[in-house]
C-alpha cells in the first residue's frame, strides 16, 4: 500500500541551528501514528514540514502523489484544505460560531452548498457524540465536547490526512480518552491516516505504531504499547 503522506529525508534548522537532520516518516491509508519526543526533539517542526507550513532545507513532502514542499503557497493552502484535517491542543474553533458552524467550514470553503453542508456536520458530531450541542457556541459546551467538535471538523470533509497535535494536552484523562476513541474510530471508518504527535506514552498507545523524535532524529518505536504505565517521554 502506497503511502498517502511521506516526509523523505527531511533537514530543517532555524538560523544556524539545526532542528531536523534526515528525518524519514510516512503514513498509510487508515493507519494511526504516534510521532513521540521531549520538548525540543523537533516534533512541532516536523508536523509544520508535513503540514506544508514550511518548507524544509532538505528533503521532500509528498501528499497522495504529489510533491508538497515545492508548490506554491497557495496551492499548499489548497491542499491543506481539501486533503488534511488538522486538530490542536486547543481545538482553535471560531467563537463566533456554533459547534456545527464551526464544523461545516472545510465542506463550505469547498464549494458545498449549505443544505448539504449542516446535514453532513450534524452527521460527523451524531457519530462523535455531541449533536445535542451541536447549536451552542464554544463558549457554551465543555472543554472535552469542544474538542469532539474539531475531531469532526477536521473528519467531516474526508481528508485522507489529519494531524493533530497534542490533541488531549487540555483535557482531563477521562475526557482525552473520549476524544481519541472519537478520533481513532472515525478515522478508521473513513480509512483515514492519522498522525498523533505527543509525549504522552498515554496517548500513543492509542496509535498503530509510534515514532519516537530525539534531537531531531528518528531512534525508533517508543514502545509505547510496552511501558503503558508510564506517562511521558523524557519527562
Amino acid at each position: 500500500m502506497s503511502a498517502v503522506l511521506s516526509g523523505r529525508g527531511l533537514r530543517h534548522a532555524y538560523g544556524a541551528t539545526p532542528v531536523l537532520d534526515d528525518v524519514d516518516l510516512a503514513l498509510e491509508p487508515g493507519e494511526v501514528v504516534a510521532l513521540l519526543g521531549p520538548s525540543g526533539s523537533g516534533k512541532s517542526t516536523l508536523l509544520h514540514l508535513l503540514a506544508g507550513l514550511l518548507r524544509p532545507d532538505g528533503g521532500q513532502v509528498w501528499l497522495a502523489g504529489e510533491r508538497l514542499d515545492t508548490l506554491s503557497e497557495r496551492r499548499r493552502s489548497d491542499l491543506r484544505l481539501r486533503r488534511m484535517g488538522f486538530v490542536f491542543q486547543l481545538g482553535d474553533l471560531v467563537p463566533e460560531l456554533t459547534i456545527a458552524e464551526n464544523v461545516e467550514l472545510p465542506l463550505r470553503l469547498t464549494g458545498v452548498r449549505a443544505t448539504a453542508a449542516r446535514a453532513r456536520a450534524l452527521a460527523m458530531l451524531d457519530r462523535l457524540g455531541v449533536a445535542d450541542h451541536a447549536h451552542k457556541r464554544v463558549s457554551e459546551v465543555s472543554g472535552g465536547q469542544a474538542q469532539r467538535g474539531a475531531v469532526a471538523r477536521a473528519l467531516v470533509h474526508r481528508p485522507p490526512v489529519v494531524l493533530a497535535d497534542e490533541p488531549t494536552g487540555s483535557l482531563d484523562t477521562t475526557t482525552g480518552e473520549l476524544v481519541l476513541e472519537a478520533l481513532v474510530d472515525a478515522a478508521a471508518a473513513q480509512g483515514t491516516a492519522v498522525l498523533l504527535v505527543t509525549h504522552e506514552l498515554r496517548v500513543a498507545s492509542w496509535a498503530d505504531r509510534d515514532v519516537l523524535l530525539r534531537d531531531g532524529r528518528v531512534v525508533g518505536g517508543a514502545g509505547a504499547r510496552a511501558v503503558a504505565g508510564t506517562t511521558a517521554v523524557g519527562a
